[in-house]
């Protein structure tokens, strides 16, 4: 039998991802098939940059399948879709980084005869060009569900023509750790002392993450609050940009680059602040990271972040491009101890009560049973012989291990 029976046999779903480097991307797909696992058969495939590696390897860690992939190499699409056809992948979940992504991954799932495509959106929608736009939509054939990881993103997407029908929202979640680390060796580890205040943050070096609007803040945040420290974590295409600016201005001693880390959850908890000048987002997992770790947040009222962070309860929310806004709140949380423990609390409880990745799994599972069960009904009961021919993991060059590419 071809098509998901419940009666017999357990569900497969295949979490997917083109991105070069699925760094945010990433990490939601591993928490979400971390609480799926129990419920379903999970493959995961990535390509196997130097995040993505990562993520295979953690992945594999977990007991899942996996398939290491370049999605530019030669073929593999239609290895792709043979590698699908032979585990008999009832649901091929995409994960699109940015706008064009993906689309190639869900026409070759398409291809494969896969009952349910879904297509995860990360970001709002960005687009401004109107044969992109033209492109977008008629690429959205191939996908049987639209998900937007925040009210805000969806809203979006609606504004630019894209059917509310095809949308659903599913928010972000995370897996929340009750482990502590040890505070002051985690802040030695970054040289920092006990009088030393870690205002962190992590995101990519781009356009986006508004890093350079934080470092027009820094100086007037330095007034008031001299031991600061701003702790950057992340790579990115504008690192040596912001390197350059950071020395130029003589800010060098209180900025520090700590590039790509793995061990962001134990900054966090030797951090005393967190912040994210973004000028957009989807549902930011570095600020419910954040929380999580009781930190109080300072970040902008965009999308997906604004629904998160409840201003003047769980963080402090300011304009986007507004350095003066910025430093103001900063140094409003830096100077009042009360206040950033009262934000890190409200914080820590909003995540467990919203943004735990237990319910963005249980939203998750019910729309592929909602999916499969329209998708069976729409097939009929008789359904046509299997015409998809066996395909062994060794023909593909890849294994459990996701260490080869197909």
């Amino acid at each position: 039998m071809r098509y998901w029976d419940p009666n017999v046999r357990g569900l497969t779903v295949c979490l997917v991802t083109d991105s070069h480097e699925p760094s945010g991307v990433g990490e939601h797909m591993l928490a979400l098939a971390a609480k799926l696992r129990p419920h379903t058969r999970i493959l995961f495939a990535c390509s196997p940059s130097s995040t993505g590696q990562l993520c295979l390897d953690r992945a594999a860690a977990l007991g899942l399948e996996t398939l290491a992939f370049d999605w530019d190499g030669p073929h593999v699409g239609d290895r792709f879709t043979s590698w699908l056809a032979a585990r008999r992948v009832d649901v091929c979940h995409v994960h699109a980084g940015v706008a064009w992504e993906g689309f190639d991954v869900a026409s070759a799932a398409r291809q494969s005869g896969i009952p349910v495509v879904i297509r995860t959106e990360h970001l709002p929608f960005v687009i401004k060009n109107r044969v992109r736009r033209a492109w977008y939509a008629d690429a959205l054939r191939s996908v049987d569900k639209l998900i937007c990881v925040s009210e805000g993103a969806r809203d979006s997407f609606v504004e630019a023509g894209i059917s509310a029908d095809l949308i659903t929202v599913i928010r972000n979640g995370i897996l929340v750790s009750s482990v502590r680390g040890d505070r002051s060796r985690i802040r030695a580890a970054v040289g920092l002392d006990a009088h030393d205040q870690m205002v962190l943050t992590v995101a990519r070096y781009t356009y986006q993450k508004g890093h350079d609007i934080l470092l027009d803040a820094i100086p007037s945040v330095l007034a008031g609050a001299p031991r600061a420290r701003f702790v950057w974590v992340g790579t990115g295409p504008l690192e040596a940009v912001m390197r350059e600016a950071v020395c130029a201005r003589g800010l060098d001693r209180h900025v520090l680059f700590l590039g790509q880390r793995h061990d962001v959850p134990d900054l966090m908890r030797g951090a005393d602040l967190f912040v994210l000048p973004s000028r957009f987002e989807g549902l930011p997992l570095a600020v419910l990271e954040a929380m999580a770790a009781k930190l109080p947040v300072v970040a902008t009222r965009v999308c997906g972040t604004e629904e998160a962070v409840q201003d003047g309860v769980t963080g402090v929310l300011v304009e986007p491009d507004d350095p003066q806004a910025l430093a103001a709140a900063l140094s409003n949380v830096l100077t009042e101890p009360h206040l950033a423990t009262r934000l890190g609390v409200s914080g820590y409880a909003r995540v467990k009560r919203a943004f735990e990745a237990s319910r963005m799994a249980q939203e998750t599972l019910a729309l592929y049973r909602e999916l499969l069960d329209r998708s069976v009904q729409f097939r009929g009961a008789h359904q046509p012989a299997d015409p998809y021919p066996t395909v062994t993991l060794n023909s593909l060059g890849a294994h459990a291990g996701g260490d080869k590419e197909p």
